[in-house]
């Protein structure tokens, strides 16, 4: 196990070899970030699609044209596995999206390919029965009940007694929103339809009733690779989020690895990696830092953290997301070390719509301008109209350069960088 040590680099030999990636259920970033990686390697790339039956509706898209070849999975594992190896020998495979974790891990079983049991896929993907895992291997983690029904969530937050909870999917990474409760009348009346777009959006009615945690929250980005010994986790990088008042996100900032904060995550998250039962690939876990208890696992989710920072965060510290999660779902191969990254501090700023007005275009050209932003997102591509919110990546050398952008930032949007509807009729 480390934390973020060197980053790896690919042979050149392995890297002109020929293999055949398989990505399942490609979507959002994900579903163009796995070719891309591919092809820089010479291998081909195959999505395994889901039928629509078994799609969770709505979700992002699922995006094939980057792939060599589709294969639409209808059910049935075996035919699935029929289908793959008669495309040839399969090099990696790898989930694309959260839907296609499970999937993801019994057909590298089945290939033979590194990967974990795929009978505690749970462990990968679910908030409920991650928790409840850290806590039989005593680790600390939130008190929480996993469960479709009312009636026991109920009981088990009469039996803890406490202040505030928080109801939520058990799935992690579908988009419902979590709601704060503060009494059984509240927990009553959230549950009906956080169960049914839980169930829309995941499949499973299970919810998550969590004590509640306040305070800023941490996102630790993690690669694992197979090798001899077994399972070795590398810590890639590690983000702080800040929200405001309101409880909009503010900003998220790339931690210094040295930091004795990002340490003590980082080890935490090393420990539950091995109760997880992770064994290779990917995995973004959320964290928060209790004052007594040290740092407590929100959740889990065995996929790459994609954001529009990830070329500015792979400059800063060497690590690259999708090469690196491909080396880790392949047979175990000698792999270098190369040179870190060139430790620029790195800032994700979260723009605050007040309006769907657009933006205006003077003052995105003066945003665009700014000594460290290098990246901003696609929703600010267009200021004429549409949703106005949106990220801004700054990233420098020096910590007070991007502080300054920052505040510019800040003062743009109060100067009315977001423009109103109402005055542009």
């Amino acid at each position: 196990m480390a934390i973020a040590f060197a980053a790896r680099a690919v042979p050149a030999w392995f890297a002109a070899a020929a293999g055949t990636l398989v990505v399942v259920a490609p979507c959002g970033d994900s579903a163009s970030g796995y070719p891309a990686a591919a092809a820089r390697r010479g291998w081909q790339s195959v999505a395994v699609t889901l039928a629509p039956t078994l799609r969770p509706p709505p979700g992002p898209d699922t995006v094939t044209a980057a792939y060599t070849t589709t294969v639409e999975h209808n059910g049935s594992l075996r035919r699935t596995v029929k289908q793959l190896r008669a495309l040839g020998a399969v090099t990696a495979v790898v989930a694309g999206s959260a839907p296609g974790i499970d999937l993801a891990e019994r057909i590298a079983w089945h290939l033979s390919l590194p990967g974990p049991d795929p009978a505690a896929s749970l462990l990968r993907h679910d908030r409920g029965a991650q928790a409840a895992a850290l806590r039989t291997a005593r680790i600390p983690a939130p008190r929480s009940m996993r469960t479709t029904s009312l009636a026991a969530a109920l009981e088990w937050a009469r039996t803890c007694g406490l202040r505030s909870y928080v109801l939520g999917p058990a799935a992690a990474g579908v988009p419902v929103q979590p709601v704060v409760c503060t009494s059984d009348l509240e927990i009553s009346a959230a549950w009906p339809d956080l169960r049914e777009a839980t169930r829309h959006h995941s499949g499973s009615a299970h919810l998550v009733l969590t004590e509640y945690l306040p305070g800023r929250q941490y996102v630790v980005n993690s690669v694992t690779r197979h090798d001899d010994g077994g399972p070795d986790h590398i810590i890639t990088d590690v983000w702080a989020e800040t929200r405001t008042r309101g409880g909009l996100p503010d900003r998220s900032d790339l931690m210094n690895r040295q930091h004795l904060l990002s340490r003590a995550l980082s080890l935490y998250v090393l420990r539950t990696l091995d109760v997880l039962g992770v064994a290779c690939g990917p995995v973004s876990s959320r964290l928060v830092h209790d004052n007594r208890r040290g740092p407590l696992l929100l959740s889990a989710l065995a996929l790459p953290a994609v954001t529009i920072a990830d070329a500015a965060a792979q400059a800063a510290t060497g690590h690259d997301r999708f090469g690196e999660a491909l080396n880790a779902a392949s047979p175990p191969q000698p792999v270098p070390a190369q040179p870190a990254g060139n430790r620029h501090r790195v800032v994700r700023v979260h723009l605050r719509p007040r309006d769907k007005g657009g933006i205006d275009p003077g003052m995105l050209r003066t945003l665009r301008e700014l000594p460290t932003v290098v990246r901003i997102s696609s929703s600010l591509q267009r200021p004429a109209g549409g949703a106005t919110g949106g990220e801004v990546v700054l990233s420098a050398a020096q910590a007070a350069a991007v502080e300054a952008d920052y505040r510019a930032i800040r003062a743009l949007e109060h100067e009315g960088l977001h423009q109103d509807s109402r005055r542009q009729r």
